[in-house]
C-alpha cells in the first residue's frame, strides 16, 4: 500500500509528501516517536520561510519577557547587596522606643527600660546566639591644630567579631583608663575621606597629593564642649569642658556598613566619660540606646524579631525592610513580565495561524494518511510536535538573545545601580514556558485535523 501511494504523480498530494504514509505503514498504523519527530520536523523544513517567520516571532517573544524579568530580578539583587552592605541578614536592633499605628491611622509610641537585666532576657530567647549592648554620642577629636566632629560607639568589645565587626589594624579598645587616656578605634573613613580640617581656615588636612595628614600614629585629643574648639562661652559660671587623651588602638575595616565611619569606644569607658561630661552630653547611662541581637540564621530571625516586638520594644532588621521592598519589586516584575508576555501573546497567535494555515494546504494529505488507518493521536501528534519545535527553537535562540541584550543593557546600566540578571532557573523556564506556549496554540489545529473528514479531505481540490 506504502509503495501505491509513493509512487504518486507530481499532482498527487501523497507523492509530493510521503513521509507521513511511510510513519504510519506497518504497526497498525502507530507511528513511533522518532517517526514523529522526523516527519514534523520535515514538514517545518519544507516550509523554511514560514517556519522561520514563526520562529523569529516566538525568539522576539521569548526574548523580550527574559529581559524584562531579567530586570526585576537585577533590581532585587541590587536591593539586597545595598542592605547587605548596611550590617548582616540575622541581626536585629532593639530599641527603647516603639512607634505604632491604630486602625484609624493615629501615632503612639511607648519607651521601656533597656538595660542590663533586659540583655540577660534576651540572651534567654531562642534563636539568640549573642547580645551586644551600644550607646552612641558625638565629641571633637583635635590633633595639633587639626579637628574633627565624630561619632562615637560605646560597644561589648569582647562580643564585637561575633557582629561583623573587624579592624584593618591594630586592636579592641579596653575599658582602661590609665592616667585620664582612653582607648579608641578610628573608622576607617575618618582617615580614607580626612574628616579633619583646621577650624580657623576651613581647609581639610590633606597633602598636596590628597592624602590626610592626620594618621593613626598622630597625637590625639577628645572633649565634648565644643566651645573649647569654636570659642569661649561668656556664661557667667561656665566651667569648660576637659580635654582627654586618646590612646588610638585601631582602624575599623572599610566595609561599608556603620562601624566604617563609627569611631569605637569600650561602652563602660564611654560611660564613664558621660557622667563627667553631663553638662555637654544628653546621655542616659542607666539605658543603652540600643541593643543588637545575632540569631542563629535567617530563619529565626523573623520569630526572634516578632518576640522582641510583643516585649514592647522598636526592632529594626534588614529582613523586615527586604520583605517590604520586595512586594513593590514583585509588582514592579509582574508589570515588566506582562510587557514582555504581550510579545510572547503575539507569537503564539503566529504559531496558531501557522498550524491552521498548514492544515489547509494538506487537508488531502491528512485524509490519505487516515485512509492508511494512521491513528488519530498521531495526526494529533505531528501538529503539537511541530508546534513544540517552533517553541524550543523559539525558545532556544530567544535565550541566546536575552544573554546578548542582558549583556549589552549591563554596560548601559553599570552606572545607575541597576542590571540584568538571568539565573538558571529563568534561563530553563523560559524555554519550557515557550514550548508549553507553543503547544497550547497547536491544542486547536491539531484537533481540527482529528476531526476532519478522511473521504472530505481526500475530495478536497
Amino acid at each position: 500500500m506504502g509503495r501505491r501511494w509513493r509512487g504518486g504523480g507530481r499532482g498527487s498530494c501523497c507523492g509530493r509528501h510521503p513521509v507521513e504514509e511511510e510513519a504510519c505503514e506497518g504497526a497498525g498504523g502507530r507511528m513511533k516517536f522518532a517517526d514523529l519527530l522526523r516527519t514534523a520536523f520535515l514538514n517545518l523544513w519544507r516550509r523554511k520561510l514560514r517556519a522561520f517567520l514563526t520562529v523569529l516571532g516566538m525568539v522576539i517573544g521569548t526574548s523580550s519577557i527574559v529581559v524584562m524579568v531579567s530586570l526585576g530580578i537585577g533590581m532585587r539583587e541590587a536591593m539586597i547587596e545595598s542592605y547587605s552592605q548596611m550590617g548582616s541578614m540575622t541581626n536585629i536592633t532593639v530599641t527603647r522606643w516603639n512607634y505604632s499605628v491604630d486602625e484609624n491611622g493615629n501615632y503612639s509610641s511607648s519607651e521601656k527600660d533597656l538595660n542590663k537585666k533586659t540583655l540577660e532576657t534576651f540572651k534567654q530567647i531562642p534563636g539568640v546566639e549573642a547580645v551586644m549592648p551600644r550607646i552612641t554620642t558625638w565629641g571633637l577629636v583635635k590633633s595639633g591644630r587639626y579637628v574633627a566632629d565624630i561619632s562615637i560607639m560605646g560597644i561589648d568589645t569582647s562580643v564585637a567579631e561575633q557582629f561583623g565587626i573587624t579592624l584593618a589594624e591594630g586592636t579592641m579598645p579596653s575599658a582602661r583608663t590609665t592616667g585620664g587616656t582612653y582607648d579608641i578605634v578610628f573608622g576607617s573613613d575618618l582617615f580614607q575621606y580626612s574628616y579633619f580640617y583646621d577650624p580657623n581656615t576651613g581647609r581639610q588636612a590633606v597633602d598636596k597629593d590628597g592624602n590626610s595628614k592626620v594618621t593613626l600614629d598622630s597625637r590625639f585629643q577628645l572633649t565634648f564642649d565644643y566651645n573649647n574648639v569654636y570659642g569661649g562661652s561668656s556664661m557667667e559660671g561656665y566651667t569648660p569642658g576637659k580635654f582627654y587623651r586618646l590612646n588610638a588602638t585601631g582602624v575599623t575595616a572599610a566595609s561599608g556598613n556603620e562601624f566604617s565611619y563609627y569611631c569605637l569606644m569600650d561602652i563602660e569607658a564611654l560611660k564613664k566619660l558621660a557622667k563627667e561630661n553631663s553638662t555637654f552630653m544628653n546621655l542616659d547611662t542607666s539605658n543603652y540606646n540600643e541593643v543588637i541581637l545575632k540569631c542563629a540564621d535567617t530563619e529565626t530571625v523573623a520569630s526572634v524579631n516578632q518576640t522582641i516586638k510583643d516585649m514592647g520594644y522598636g526592632t529594626q532588621c534588614l529582613q523586615e525592610w527586604i520583605e517590604q521592598s520586595e512586594q513593590s519589586i514583585k509588582q514592579t516584575q509582574y508589570l515588566l513580565g506582562a510587557i514582555g508576555g504581550v510579545s510572547l501573546l503575539v507569537a503564539a497567535i503566529g504559531i496558531m495561524n501557522t498550524m491552521m494555515m498548514s492544515i489547509y494546504e494538506r487537508t488531502k494529505e491528512i485524509g490519505i494518511i487516515k485512509v492508511l488507518g494512521c491513528r488519530m493521536s498521531n495526526i494529533a501528534g505531528m501538529f503539537l510536535t511541530e508546534s513544540a519545535y517552533i517553541g524550543f527553537f523559539g525558545g532556544a535562540l530567544g535565550l541566546g538573545v536575552s544573554y546578548t541584550l542582558s549583556i549589552v543593557l549591563n554596560k548601559f546600566l553599570s552606572d545607575s545601580g541597576m542590571h540584568s540578571s538571568i539565573p538558571l532557573y529563568l534561563a530553563f523556564g523560559a524555554v519550557a514556558f515557550s514550548i508549553l506556549v507553543a503547544l497550547i496554540s497547536g491544542l486547536y489545529p491539531a484537533f481540527r485535523a482529528m476531526r476532519l473528514s478522511p473521504l472530505a479531505a481526500i475530495r478536497n481540490e
